[in-house]
């Protein structure tokens, strides 16, 4: 791994672990202002305790002060981030012409995956996507939707956005939002607006597929022996089925030949 490959993960997890502070802090705690402390004793955190990955392992996933576990969920985070940001590195950055552009494209999927970050962990604690995040993430997905359009144009394209999201729109409509959050909705808009027409329904057909997975896994496996329903978060799913199409450039026509 080269030295740039190693900032790349360094930055990356450094991303993902304040993805967490803000996911935590957003309208409960100042986001920038006063220390991190223990959720469980209540103590302020030094530095040494808050370096992405390496302070997990120092301390065995423990607090320094009440021993009490922090569960593995952040570090999980912290290294997806930093594996991301190697990625974006490799097969993005990499490739631009100039240094300018590798870093306005740097600053942009930076804000990007912070935005997308954000609102996978919050919806996962809990079940919901704040606004203001929703708007971040349609204000940068529109960037790109216009880069599109501007570069090749086509009808089909300038409706790739509401077309990507109709499934969905249609689902929140008929079930009068009980099927599915109007935020769902949202997301696949934007979905369509950054991949377009059939990069953007692989998105949709990989997201459901993965949350498939997960909801059998929950229902059979991790929880056979409960018979009480367990709300899954959506939001994730269609984060990694995001990123997975962004890296690997698959389509709606990669899928399906894939499975004829």
């Amino acid at each position: 791994m080269t030295v740039l490959s190693i900032l790349s993960f360094i930055f990356g997890a450094s991303i993902g672990s304040f993805v967490q502070v803000i996911a935590s802090r957003f309208h409960v705690a100042p986001i920038v202002k006063g220390r991190s402390k223990c959720l469980s004793c209540g103590e302020a955190l030094a530095v040494s305790d808050l370096i992405p990955v390496v302070s997990y392992f120092l301390l065995r996933g423990k607090c320094r002060y009440c021993k009490s576990k922090y569960g593995i969920e952040a570090v999980v985070v912290e290294v997806s981030f930093g594996l991301v940001f190697v990625l974006l590195y490799k097969l993005v950055l990499v490739g631009q012409p100039t240094m300018l552009l590798s870093t306005l494209w740097l600053v942009y999927y930076t804000a990007l995956f912070g935005v997308l970050g954000v609102m996978a962990v919050y919806d996962r604690l809990h079940s919901y996507i704040p606004f203001s995040f929703l708007i971040s993430y349609l204000g940068l997905t529109m960037i790109m939707f216009v880069l599109r359009i501007s570069h090749e144009f086509s009808f089909v394209e300038l409706f790739s956005p509401l077309l990507v999201a109709l499934p969905f729109l249609v689902i929140w409509l008929v079930t009068k939002g009980k099927g599915l959050g109007f935020g769902d909705v949202v997301l696949f808009f934007g979905v369509g607006a950054f991949f377009g027409v059939l990069s953007g329904f692989a998105v949709f057909i990989l997201s459901i597929w993965l949350g498939a997975l997960v909801g059998l896994y929950i229902k059979y496996g991790k929880n056979k022996s409960s018979h009480r329903a367990t709300a899954i978060p959506f939001v994730p799913f269609i984060v990694v089925a995001f990123l997975f199409v962004l890296f690997t450039g698959v389509d709606i026509f990669s899928i399906a030949t894939i499975f004829s």
